[in-house]
């Protein structure tokens, strides 16, 4: 289609065009250096406010208190865990094997987790428990059939 004014995604560094703009011209957020050293400067013009003519200590506390968070905030993002050292559980480290339930399903029968619930947590869940009375009657008759048959 000729002359098509069909906007075209593209992403730089995981992010959208569609969802930043900006994205594509580089202006994405600050590198952890800028933060770091942004944050260290107004730590220290911070303390240089300590020297003046100020001669109650109510700002002085302010000062000191407010650079001390400033700095635990850096300290936290200086040391805080980057790149391969972040360790996240999902379907990608799932261990060997791993057959993942049909939630859905066992859901709409209410079997596994969902075959004791209450029927306040069924109504947690948007289930009417009069809707599934006849599932949780097989269920419990299943269960009293199996305690009848081990003895």
């Amino acid at each position: 289609m000729a002359g098509s004014h069909e906007l075209k995604p593209e992403i730089h560094n995981g992010v959208s065009t569609l969802d930043e703009p900006s994205a594509a011209w580089g202006w994405h957020g600050l590198s952890r250096t800028a933060i770091q050293i942004a944050g260290w400067i107004s730590v220290l013009v911070l303390l240089a406010y300590h020297f003046g003519n100020h001669r109650g200590h109510v700002e002085t506390i302010f000062l000191v208190v407010l650079a001390a968070v400033i700095a635990l905030g850096l300290l936290i993002h200086l040391f805080q865990p980057q790149g391969h050292q972040v360790r996240t559980v999902t379907a990608r480290n799932k261990p060997v094997g791993h057959q993942e339930p049909e939630w859905a399903y066992l859901q709409a029968t209410l079997q596994g987790p969902y075959a004791e619930l209450s029927d306040s947590q069924l109504r947690s869940l948007n289930i009417e428990p009069s809707r599934v009375q006849h599932l949780r009657a097989v269920s419990s008759s299943e269960g009293a059939h199996a305690l009848h048959s081990k003895h």
